[in-house]
Order: C-alpha cells, then structure tokens, then sequence
C-alpha cells in the first residue's frame, strides 16, 4: 500500500511557495499563512523561485533556514532544481549541490527533496544516453541524501524535461534504485495527454509526493477550473490505491497575474472544498 512520507492526518492540502513566488520569502509564508495552511513545499528553482538561494552562500542559506523556522510552517518538500544530468553538467557539481540542499532539508525538517527528471531531451546525445545519465545521477543523489535523513524523488513525468511521457516515466522507473521516490504532478500528467486518476494506481507504489494544478493537453498553466483534470476523479483514486498524505497545490500558471494570486489561491481552495479535506483555519 502507497503511503505518504508523513502522514499529517485529516488535513490534506498544503501550498508551495511557488504560488507566491514574486514575493520575498518571508512575504510568501505569510501569505500561505493568511490562506489557512500549515504546510508548504519550499521553491528552488533557479530563475522561476528561488525561495531557497540554489547558488548563495552558507550565510544566505541560514537565513533561509532561519525565516523557515520561525514561520511555524511544517516544510513537506524542497523543490530544487540544482541541475541536470542530461545537460553536460559534471555530475560531482550537481551532486555538490545536492548535498547542500539536503542539510538545508535536514536543517527545516524537510523529509524530501525534489529533483528535476532531466533537462529537455538533447538532440546532440541519444535518448537512451540521457536516460541512463539522468537515472545514474538520481541514484547517486539518493545516496547523499540519505547521509542526512532526507529522501530523494524525481519529478515525472514533467513537460519540458527530458521524461515528459508515461512510457518514459517506466523506462526511468526501471533503472532508478527503490530509494528514489516518485512525485506525481497531475497537470503533467494530464499535458502528457493522460488521464491522471487513471493512471495513477500504476505508480502508487513509487508516488511519495503530490502536486495538484490544472492543465490540458500540452499546456500545464491553467488555472483551477479552466482545465481539463477532474479532480474529485483524481482524489477518489489516491485515496483507493492507498495514499494517505498530502496533496500540495502549486498553482504557477501564466494566464493570471501575480496580483491576483491570493485571490487565484483562494478560489482554488473554494472550488476543491467538497473534494479534499479542508485545510487548517486562517491564521490571523
């Protein structure tokens, strides 16, 4: 039975900073404060969130620490983005990375962190060559990770990167070492042109994180309610092929604007109330 790194009992929505990610970090935490969660994802990603400083110094990385801490946020996942293996990088640089990552995961309390499956396929290098980078680098990324109490898990499929199908989603799956978890975001899922609630049950086993946001076929940035995922759909088979943790909605999409974004977050949370558990009350 598929099951959750931790299981935070009745409540089950979280928020990632990506959602607010033009604000400053502290700015962020409270505005996920104000909408009532007690949980987030923490962005990495270099050039779209940077809520954790991929590049800054030890000093930098402390005071991140530091306003993590003090916000009173459970920190379900660090989502990074320190490099790819398929892109030429060295991989003991990105691995080098990785390890700071991982104290800065064991130094919040997050048990995950949250790797990219590759950057977009190169046309200079075959297909099976990137695969085995990517799965070779994942592997050694989970045995550093595992020096600091910290699980790996591969973001897959996703549509801009190297593993962007469910047949290659596989393919990565069998080459991976059980200790590399599986994040399961359903808008790549449904921009791949599948079904996410039906597909999901396939991947139980591995799934260890959930990212909710709507899409279509080849287009992940849509928000709640303009897409095609049915996400009563999705919530019923979780649920019935056994995941008992969180579902943390990362709601980046292009066609809102950052103004908005409070009210986007909200809205989101108005129209998944009769599907998912309600999340903690406002923090005032």
């Amino acid at each position: 039975m598929n099951t959750a790194v931790e299981n935070p009992g009745a409540v089950e929505l979280a928020c990632s900073t990506i959602c607010f990610r033009n604000s400053v970090l502290a700015d962020a935490l409270q505005r996920i404060r104000i909408q009532g969660f007690d949980a987030i994802d923490l962005g990495a990603l270099k050039g779209l969130c940077e809520h954790v400083p991929l590049f800054g110094t030890a000093e930098e990385m402390r005071e991140a620490s530091r306003i993590v801490t003090e916000s009173g946020l459970n920190v379900l996942s660090v989502n990074a983005d320190p490099g790819s293996f398929n892109d030429g990088t060295p991989q003991l640089e990105i691995l080098e990375r990785i390890e700071a990552l991982t104290m800065f995961c064991a130094e919040v309390g997050s048990p995950l962190l949250l790797l990219p499956s590759g950057a977009a396929e190169r046309t200079d290098v075959s297909y099976e060559q990137q695969l085995e980078a990517v799965a070779t680098g994942l592997n050694a990324a989970a045995a550093v990770g595992a020096r600091y109490g910290v699980k790996i898990a591969v973001e897959a499929p996703h549509h801009y990167r190297l593993i962007n199908t469910l047949p290659r989603v596989r393919q990565l799956l069998a080459l991976l070492e059980p200790a590399v978890g599986l994040v399961y975001d359903i808008s790549h899922v449904r921009a791949a042109g599948e079904d996410p609630a039906r597909s999901y049950a396939e991947f139980a086993p591995q799934v260890v994180h959930i990212h909710l946001r709507d899409a279509e076929t080849g287009n992940i940035r849509k928000v709640l309610g303009s897409g095609q995922i049915d996400f009563p759909a999705f919530h019923d088979a979780s649920r019935q092929a056994g995941w008992t943790g969180r579902y943390v909605l990362e709601l980046e999409t292009h066609d809102s604007p950052f103004s908005s974004k409070d009210e986007e977050v909200a809205d989101a949370l108005l129209r998944l109330n009769h599907v998912f558990t309600t999340h903690a009350k406002a923090m005032k």
